[in-house]
């Protein structure tokens, strides 16, 4: 009977000791059911030495654009630095073009009249062509203001204004101080009238006694 150390094709006969795919002595009867998988064998020798790092691949095809970022809000302006240092003094700068011609000056003072010559001949010469009209001399200067004129006869008195409009009553003022109680100085007593004939002259005594008494002035 055959015996087999495995049923894949690096399997070993264990009759011929040749592999199972090229062996005869294993195939004299159908292939029986796998058996069940061994234990793991011991580790094999040592990690052989790395090998050559292989060529560099062919770059693949670009990747897709990502999607566009958030914009976010400009920040706030920082503060004002501080003034750095004054530069270096320019060069001077080329001559500026020369300036339009100022007005014509003032006419000069008149010469001083100089000394006859002697007589010439009297000979009449032809009479030479006007000359230009002169320019006109400056304005003189303000004169002096005049003496003050006499003052003027007074005007009739206008006629009188309409009367203005009557003020706002004034605040009412505060009330003054309590005075001292006054003592009244009675009257002397008159006697009733009785009749129509003495009451003139009982009501003239009464007057005459108010006055003596103070009560009425005189």
């Amino acid at each position: 009977m055959n015996h087999y150390i495995g049923f894949d094709r690096n399997s070993i006969c264990s009759s011929c000791t040749q592999n199972t795919v090229s062996c005869n002595c294993c195939r004299d009867g159908a292939t029986g059911p796998t058996g069940p998988t061994g234990p793991t064998g011991p580790a094999g020798g040592p990690t052989g030495p790395t090998g050559a790092t292989g060529a560099t691949g062919a770059t693949g095809p670009m990747g897709l654009i990502g999607p566009r970022g958030v914009t976010w809000a400009t920040g706030a302006t920082g503060a004002t630095g501080a003034q750095g240092p004054a530069g270096a003094q320019g060069t001077v700068g080329a001559q500026g073009p020369i300036g339009a011609k100022g007005p014509t000056g003032a006419d000069g003072a008149t010469g001083a009249t100089g000394a006859t010559g002697p007589a010439g001949l009297s000979v009449t010469g032809v009479t030479g062509p006007t000359g230009p009209t002169g320019i006109t001399g400056p304005t003189g200067p303000t004169g002096d203001a005049g003496a003050a004129g006499a003052t003027g006869a007074t005007g009739p008195t206008g006629p009188t204004g309409d009367a203005g409009a009557v003020g706002a009553t004034g605040a009412t003022g505060p009330t003054g101080a309590t005075g001292a109680t006054g003592t009244v100085t009675p009257a002397a007593a008159v006697a009733d009238a009785t009749s129509a004939a003495d009451i003139v002259t009982q009501f003239n005594t009464l007057l005459a006694n108010m006055r003596a008494a103070g009560l009425l002035s005189t």
